[in-house]
């Protein structure tokens, strides 16, 4: 059983959306401390003028507070402005109008806490790309040690999980004896995105919200582009189908 494990994020990129699709259970990583200037609460777009730019939901923390506590502050009309400039920069996109009116849907919601938004748009971009694997939450896994590979060693067994598919930069802390030690075999993500046209011109830009990917080529080329991304090496193929 292949398990996947990341920190909540908002409108997540292409590479945290491979790591849910390959695995059987996608746990969000919610109880762990929230981080400013992260991916908790904001993401990258490209702009009709071919730049870089970043959406980002306010708000209000605490130095000690746990992702899963973090509320959203009460800014009137950030969702308007956020789909306001997601209009401009990609409303000559082919699969824009096709797909606006469901993210429409997504931001207007009245949503106290930020890891529900999180959860809502990463379940949003899942159904949007055919990506049915279950999910729960570390939080729901009791009494974990503090150490980061204690934690998710834990998190594995509590679950059921025999290999662990992190993400690239998780390689430096992993302690892969104390994962052997286990009986849990940890894969680390190499993922290589594949360029696609983009809206806004210039050279391919990468590392930015699956929205992306989304608007500009529509859902199925979207996700063909997920997955073209060479497996892993020893990375099993998961117990279902991708779908």
């Amino acid at each position: 059983m292949i398990l996947s494990t990341i920190q909540p994020s908002f409108l997540p990129w292409l590479g945290y959306l491979e790591q849910i699709a390959r695995a059987d259970l996608f746990v969000y990583l919610d109880d762990v401390q929230y981080t400013k200037q992260d991916w908790r609460n904001r993401n990258r777009f490209k702009t009709s003028s071919g730049q870089i730019e970043f959406l980002t939901v306010p708000v209000r923390f605490t130095d000690c507070a746990l992702i899963r506590d973090v509320p959203i502050a009460s800014q009137p009309g950030w969702q308007r402005k956020m789909l306001n400039r997601l209009q401009s920069w990609y409303g000559k996109a082919a699969a824009f109008d096709s797909v606006f009116p469901a993210v429409q849907g997504l931001l207007v919601q009245d949503y106290h806490l930020l890891v529900d938004l999180d959860v809502a748009a990463t379940e949003f971009l899942c159904r949007t790309l055919c990506i049915d694997t279950p999910a729960a939450f570390s939080s729901s896994v009791p009494d974990k040690s503090t150490d980061k590979n204690r934690k998710l060693i834990e998190i594995c067994r509590h679950f059921g999980a025999d290999t662990l598919y992190d993400g690239a930069s998780a390689a430096a802390f992993i302690d892969l004896e104390q994962f052997r030690a286990e009986g849990i075999t940890v894969i680390f993500q190499d993922y290589r995105p594949v360029p696609y046209a983009q809206v806004g011109g210039g050279p391919f830009l990468s590392h930015l919200s699956a929205l992306d990917a989304i608007f500009n080529c529509g859902p199925e080329l979207a996700r063909d582009v997920l997955l073209s991304s060479p497996t892993p090496a020893g990375l099993q193929p998961r117990s279902r189908d991708i779908r």
